[in-house]
């Protein structure tokens, strides 16, 4: 059994008894914890409490009058009543396309969430097997209408922030990082499914998994800066060409309880086509941005050979006249365009809202988590000397009242790329203080 890191054990026992709290925790999001952080179940039982593996499991849920007339109006298929209950709290009118009975809609409002599982065992305990199979063959009486699929309507998303698309693409644009030659960098994106709202980014000149964890980080926090976005997702699909970061990602998914999948890789570089709605948002960059900088743009599609950084004497033709831009440069071109993009630009999948009004329209409940529980998601900066005035960073200095009486002590520092105006100290493998840039103190 590994020994698992104190903060990300803090973040997991939040997130669980956040769960058992909503009287939503099952056995299932155990094994999945346990399984990203390589423990036993009892271990995770034994970490949210003395008690967690009884109190855990909420009380027997009890069918209603409303559950028991959907059980009959349904013809005893639990699942098409688990769907049309659903659809009706989160108020919706269809349930999979099909319209919500308007008695059924008046008896479920206001009622709890429960899950297709514990509605199976409440109905199995309340009917005997005789009265089960005799709704099972009352179903078969009454056939389905033959299916055109020509005509059938598109499958609904969930609601928002339930389901991320995680992906990366390598920028047609030159960019000089603070050391080594000119690069074509990598942008990793978390995209909302349903709200089109871009959650989080993270730009680097060669991709590896600290970037993508990065960026999920961005997307789970919320920054009152960005918006309302932020919150835990229900399940991520991860884009197979990130496979260089799939086991951490998946690892971390898994302690918050987040269900993981993989979705194929995108097309050829430089090549937009309709395969997902990544492809929609790296177009859409293209277009509006990165087709501005044509002084930094790299003529003709990229290619697999410019994953190599690029030298003066290895440019192709047309290159020499590309002219490198600072990667700060280029972050902070992108946070304007991502703001610009959430909050102003008109997105023709959502009828032409915004992504902002879209997930303000939207009244799918959000499960939120403090930004403390994921500080081990932040890059490791190495380690850094307590001056005087604080601790240097990036050419900046980062002071709290916590490091007073430390100096010369060795920290070590975690901090997010493109956002330099707080970092995370340590000492040794403890949290110690957040410090903020000099010109950030009160």
């Amino acid at each position: 059994m590994t020994r698992v890191d104190p903060e990300r054990r803090q973040c997991v026992v939040s997130r669980l008894r956040a769960l058992r709290e909503a009287g939503n925790l099952t056995t299932a999001h155990i094994r999945m914890v346990a399984t990203g952080l390589k423990v036993t179940e009892r271990t995770v039982w034994r970490w949210i409490g003395p008690q967690a593996e009884s109190s855990g499991r909420p009380p027997r849920y009890e069918p209603t009058r409303t559950d028991q007339e959907a059980f009959a109006y349904y013809r005893g298929n639990v699942a098409a009543l688990a769907r049309a209950r659903a659809a009706v709290i989160a108020g919706e009118q269809d349930a999979a396309g099909v319209p919500v009975p308007d008695h059924l809609a008046q008896g479920w409002a206001g009622a709890r969430q429960v899950n297709l599982r514990t509605l199976q065992r409440a109905f199995a305990r309340r009917l005997t097997a005789e009265e089960r199979a005799a709704w099972k063959r009352s179903e078969r009486l009454w056939p389905p209408a033959p299916r055109d699929r020509r005509n059938r309507p598109p499958r609904a998303l969930p609601g928002r922030n339930q389901i991320w698309e995680v992906d990366h693409r390598q920028l047609p644009v030159l960019v000089q990082p603070l050391r080594g030659p000119a690069v074509a960098p990598c942008l990793t994106t978390v995209l909302d499914m349903r709200t089109r709202a871009l959650l989080g980014w993270s730009l680097a000149p060669v991709p590896y998994a600290g970037t993508v964890l990065t960026a999920l980080r961005t997307a789970l926090v919320q920054d009152r800066t960005r918006g309302p976005f932020g919150g835990v997702p229900s399940g991520v699909r991860l884009s197979e060409s990130l496979e260089f970061a799939t086991e951490p990602v998946r690892d971390v998914l898994a302690a918050l309880c987040v269900a993981c999948t993989s979705t194929p890789s995108s097309i050829p570089l430089g090549r937009c086509g309709a395969r997902g709605t990544a492809e929609g948002l790296h177009r859409s960059l293209e277009n509006s941005l990165l087709r501005e900088l044509s002084c930094h743009l790299r003529p003709g599609p990229p290619t697999v050979s410019e994953r190599a950084p690029l030298s003066e004497g290895a440019a192709g033709p047309g290159e020499k006249g590309a002219r490198p831009m600072r990667v700060e440069d280029l972050a902070r071109r992108i946070g304007l365009w991502a703001g610009w993009y959430n909050t102003i630009r008109p997105h023709p999948g959502l009828g032409g809202l915004t992504p902002l009004r879209a997930w303000e329209a939207d009244r799918t409940a959000l499960e939120r988590i403090d930004a403390a529980h994921l500080r081990h998601l932040m890059l490791l900066g190495g380690e850094r000397m307590v001056s005087r005035d604080g601790v240097r960073f990036n050419g900046q200095i980062y002071s709290a009242p916590t490091l007073r009486g430390l100096r010369g002590r060795p920290v070590r520092v975690r901090y997010m790329p493109h956002d330099d105006r707080e970092i995370e100290v340590y000492l040794g493998s403890t949290h110690l203080c957040t410090a903020a840039r000099g010109d950030r103190q009160p």
